[in-house]
């Protein structure tokens, strides 16, 4: 009759099973989220204005000069002009 087989200790491998079991959850909760605004990406363009485009550009200018005082630059009316753009606006 074979002799019973006994466990001769701990099996090695197993600790290492247990050490491998996923961090992704625990790092989800102790992760620091900075607070604050997102970064804002900057990205430069380059625009082909026709005369007709300039010309309203300038008269937009001019006026916001004469009642707002102060004094925007083309660069400043394109931005405004993207930010208030909406995807009626194209046709």
């Amino acid at each position: 009759m074979p002799p019973k087989k006994r466990p001769q200790g701990r099996d090695p491998f197993e600790d290492q099973k247990e050490k491998r079991d996923s961090t992704s959850v625990s790092r989800l909760i102790t992760r620091k989220v900075m607070p604050g605004k997102p970064e804002a990406k900057e990205v430069s363009v380059r625009v082909r204005l026709t005369p007709s485009n300039l010309k309203h550009l300038d008269r937009i200018r001019e006026r916001l000069a004469s009642q707002r005082g102060r004094d925007f630059s083309r660069n400043d009316l394109i931005r405004i002009a993207i930010t208030l753009l909406s995807a009626d606006d194209v046709t």
